[in-house]
Protein backbone atom coordinates (compact mmCIF):
# COMPACT_ATOMS: atom_id res chain seq x y z
CA UNK A 1 0.00 0.00 0.00
CA UNK A 2 1.34 3.15 -0.82
CA UNK A 3 0.27 6.84 0.46
CA UNK A 4 0.99 9.64 -1.55
CA UNK A 5 -0.38 13.39 -2.65
CA UNK A 6 -3.53 12.87 -4.56
CA UNK A 7 -3.12 13.96 -7.69
CA UNK A 8 -5.96 15.05 -10.46
CA UNK A 9 -5.84 12.04 -11.77
CA UNK A 10 -7.33 10.45 -8.15
CA UNK A 11 -10.82 12.62 -8.23
CA UNK A 12 -12.72 10.46 -9.88
CA UNK A 13 -12.07 7.54 -7.27
CA UNK A 14 -12.21 9.53 -4.62
CA UNK A 15 -15.48 11.29 -5.21
CA UNK A 16 -16.86 7.53 -5.05
CA UNK A 17 -15.16 7.02 -1.76
CA UNK A 18 -16.45 9.79 -0.46
CA UNK A 19 -20.01 9.09 -2.36
CA UNK A 20 -20.26 5.99 -0.50
CA UNK A 21 -19.43 7.17 2.61
CA UNK A 22 -22.37 9.97 2.59
CA UNK A 23 -24.66 7.17 1.43
CA UNK A 24 -23.61 4.85 4.26
CA UNK A 25 -24.37 7.99 7.02
CA UNK A 26 -27.56 9.03 5.27
CA UNK A 27 -28.69 5.90 6.71
CA UNK A 28 -28.15 6.82 10.06
CA UNK A 29 -28.96 9.85 9.50
CA UNK A 30 -31.52 11.40 7.76
CA UNK A 31 -30.49 15.05 8.04
CA UNK A 32 -27.80 14.23 5.05
CA UNK A 33 -29.18 15.17 1.61
CA UNK A 34 -27.06 15.14 -1.32
CA UNK A 35 -27.78 17.86 -3.81
CA UNK A 36 -27.95 17.00 -7.12
CA UNK A 37 -24.77 16.23 -8.89
CA UNK A 38 -22.87 15.56 -5.39
CA UNK A 39 -20.35 14.03 -6.61
CA UNK A 40 -18.99 16.54 -9.55
CA UNK A 41 -19.87 19.48 -6.40
CA UNK A 42 -17.04 17.86 -4.60
CA UNK A 43 -14.52 16.86 -7.10
CA UNK A 44 -14.52 20.34 -7.98
CA UNK A 45 -13.94 21.23 -4.36
CA UNK A 46 -11.48 18.60 -4.64
CA UNK A 47 -9.31 19.59 -7.42
CA UNK A 48 -9.27 23.03 -5.66
CA UNK A 49 -7.75 21.65 -2.81
CA UNK A 50 -5.42 20.05 -5.02
CA UNK A 51 -3.37 23.13 -5.38
CA UNK A 52 -4.22 24.92 -2.06
CA UNK A 53 -1.23 25.16 -0.53
CA UNK A 54 -2.84 25.44 2.96
CA UNK A 55 -3.85 21.79 2.36
CA UNK A 56 -2.47 18.45 2.00
CA UNK A 57 -4.65 15.83 0.63
CA UNK A 58 -2.96 12.22 -0.05
CA UNK A 59 -4.62 9.03 -1.07
CA UNK A 60 -3.74 5.46 -0.36
CA UNK A 61 -3.76 2.99 -3.25
CA UNK A 62 -2.67 -0.05 -4.06
CA UNK A 63 -1.86 -2.16 -7.43
CA UNK A 64 -3.45 0.90 -8.82
CA UNK A 65 -7.10 0.86 -6.80
CA UNK A 66 -7.33 3.94 -4.73
CA UNK A 67 -8.28 2.72 -1.14
CA UNK A 68 -8.91 5.60 0.73
CA UNK A 69 -7.77 10.04 1.52
CA UNK A 70 -7.65 12.24 3.65
CA UNK A 71 -7.58 15.95 3.43
CA UNK A 72 -6.71 18.78 5.78
CA UNK A 73 -6.30 22.62 6.08
CA UNK A 74 -4.37 24.58 8.36
CA UNK A 75 -6.34 27.15 9.93
CA UNK A 76 -5.02 30.05 12.66
CA UNK A 77 -6.41 28.50 16.29
CA UNK A 78 -9.69 30.04 18.18
CA UNK A 79 -8.53 33.98 19.13
CA UNK A 80 -7.15 33.58 22.41
CA UNK A 81 -6.95 29.84 23.17
CA UNK A 82 -3.74 27.34 22.48
CA UNK A 83 -2.55 25.90 20.07
CA UNK A 84 -1.68 28.96 17.52
CA UNK A 85 -2.20 26.85 14.66
CA UNK A 86 -4.50 23.75 14.07
CA UNK A 87 -5.58 21.43 11.54
CA UNK A 88 -8.81 21.07 10.38
CA UNK A 89 -9.24 17.39 8.67
CA UNK A 90 -11.53 18.17 5.91
CA UNK A 91 -12.21 14.57 4.94
CA UNK A 92 -11.20 10.89 5.75
CA UNK A 93 -12.49 8.35 3.56
CA UNK A 94 -11.52 4.20 3.28
CA UNK A 95 -13.16 2.29 1.00
CA UNK A 96 -15.85 0.50 2.89
CA UNK A 97 -16.33 -2.76 0.24
CA UNK A 98 -13.49 -4.18 2.01
CA UNK A 99 -11.11 -4.33 4.92
CA UNK A 100 -8.00 -2.40 5.11
CA UNK A 101 -6.37 -2.89 8.41
CA UNK A 102 -4.39 -0.05 9.45
CA UNK A 103 -5.32 2.44 6.44
CA UNK A 104 -6.66 4.74 8.61
CA UNK A 105 -4.12 4.99 10.92
CA UNK A 106 -1.85 5.43 7.58
CA UNK A 107 -3.56 8.18 6.80
CA UNK A 108 -3.69 9.87 10.04
CA UNK A 109 0.10 9.01 10.76
CA UNK A 110 0.83 11.65 7.19
CA UNK A 111 -1.98 13.73 8.02
CA UNK A 112 -0.56 14.48 11.43
CA UNK A 113 3.26 14.47 10.18
CA UNK A 114 2.37 17.32 7.40
CA UNK A 115 0.48 19.30 10.69
CA UNK A 116 3.28 19.22 12.82
CA UNK A 117 6.06 20.27 9.72
CA UNK A 118 3.67 23.37 10.00
CA UNK A 119 3.61 24.03 13.52
CA UNK A 120 0.21 22.91 13.72
CA UNK A 121 -0.50 21.85 17.71
CA UNK A 122 -3.88 19.58 17.16
CA UNK A 123 -6.10 18.03 14.66
CA UNK A 124 -9.68 19.05 14.79
CA UNK A 125 -12.45 16.77 13.55
CA UNK A 126 -16.17 16.70 12.84
CA UNK A 127 -17.61 13.18 13.55
CA UNK A 128 -20.62 12.13 12.33
CA UNK A 129 -23.18 12.07 15.59
CA UNK A 130 -25.03 8.75 14.51
CA UNK A 131 -21.85 7.00 13.32
CA UNK A 132 -20.28 5.07 16.52
CA UNK A 133 -18.01 3.37 14.60
CA UNK A 134 -16.07 6.64 13.38
CA UNK A 135 -16.72 7.93 17.50
CA UNK A 136 -14.98 4.61 18.49
CA UNK A 137 -11.92 5.11 15.78
CA UNK A 138 -11.24 8.81 17.09
CA UNK A 139 -11.47 7.79 20.98
CA UNK A 140 -8.91 5.60 19.80
CA UNK A 141 -6.64 7.73 18.63
CA UNK A 142 -6.52 9.99 21.87
CA UNK A 143 -9.00 12.04 20.53
CA UNK A 144 -11.73 13.74 23.07
CA UNK A 145 -14.91 15.58 22.65
CA UNK A 146 -13.86 19.51 23.70
CA UNK A 147 -18.01 20.94 22.59
CA UNK A 148 -20.95 19.50 20.39
CA UNK A 149 -21.29 21.65 17.02
CA UNK A 150 -25.07 22.12 16.57
CA UNK A 151 -27.06 22.91 13.20
CA UNK A 152 -30.26 24.87 13.50
CA UNK A 153 -32.58 25.21 10.31
CA UNK A 154 -33.64 28.25 8.74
Amino acid sequence: MQIRLATLSDLPAAAQLWFDRITLLQQTDPRIRLLPDARGKWSAAAARWESDERIGFWVAEDCGTLLGFAVVRIEPGLPGLQPHRRGVLLEMVVDLHETHRGLADLLLDRVRQWLAARGAGEIEVDVPARYPVEAAFWRGQGGAARSERFRLPL
